[in-house]
């Protein structure tokens, strides 16, 4: 299938310090801002600010969605949603058993990051926001000659970006309508549990001002991380999962 851009308010730029940045800056501008690709990032992050190298050759995709039925309580369930959108994307140039999800929204190949994605929301003028950064890992640089990152041509060298983004695209209309603001959300809880390998493992989770080590026990209905530590259940809505 081939994208019809005129479907969609596509801006393809050479290098921006940041998608989900120029993204915002538009919407505060009262801009029109739709999907906002970039060829390079200068300033790339990802959550809790940590930097993304973003040289040539990856996918950096930001996608924002402009609609006041969708409100925080949905935040834990487009995370998770995204992360199977990009999954369900890269399985169209590789093995779906090769790619690993890691709560709550990264892609792995064995050990090594493919894809992180950043959600960040805005209210603006009486507009709720929801802006969703992709940054998928496609062709080694010079820059990541030596980094520890999953690179898709290592698995099919005849990945192109614009191949990638057009299935992303169509992934994300495609899921986000079907998903219909949560009613239909357990069945893309259903394809991340099954696409993860760190259910019942004992985990670092990592929090902005603290740590807590325990079990993972399960993801529930609202995309959020059930911890257990020892007889008690814990709902984590953010923080980033490390094996103990």
């Amino acid at each position: 299938m081939k994208i019809k851009y005129h479907d969609f308010k596509i801006d393809h730029l050479k290098s921006v310090q940041s998608t989900n940045s120029l993204a915002i800056e538009r919407i505060m501008k009262g801009l029109d801002v739709e999907w906002l690709i970039a060829d390079q990032q200068t300033n790339g992050r990802g959550r809790h600010s940590n930097k993304w190298v973003s040289p040539v050759g990856g996918l950096y995709a930001t996608k924002v969605i402009k609609d006041n039925k969708i409100n925080y309580s949905h935040i834990s369930q487009l995370s998770i949603l995204s992360a199977v959108i990009a999954s369900k994307a890269i399985a169209n140039f590789i093995n779906i058993n090769k790619i690993k999800l890691k709560w709550p929204n990264d892609i792995l190949i064995g050990e090594d990051k493919l894809c992180g994605i950043l959600i960040q929301t805005l209210t603006h003028n009486d507009n709720f926001f929801i802006i969703i950064g992709f940054g998928i890992n496609i062709k080694r640089s010079i820059q990541s000659a030596n980094d520890s990152f999953a690179y898709l041509e290592d698995f099919d060298d005849k990945t192109s970006v614009n191949d990638l983004l057009e299935k992303l695209i169509v992934n994300f209309n495609k899921i986000i309508n079907k998903w219909d603001y949560g009613n239909s959300f357990n069945e893309f809880r259903k394809y991340w549990i099954e696409s993860t390998s760190d259910i019942g493992k004992r985990i670092i989770l990592k929090e902005k001002y603290s740590n807590k080590s325990g079990y993972f026990e399960n993801i529930d209905i609202d995309g959020n991380l059930i911890l257990r530590i020892e007889n008690d259940l814990i709902k984590i809505n953010t923080g980033d999962v490390f094996l103990n």
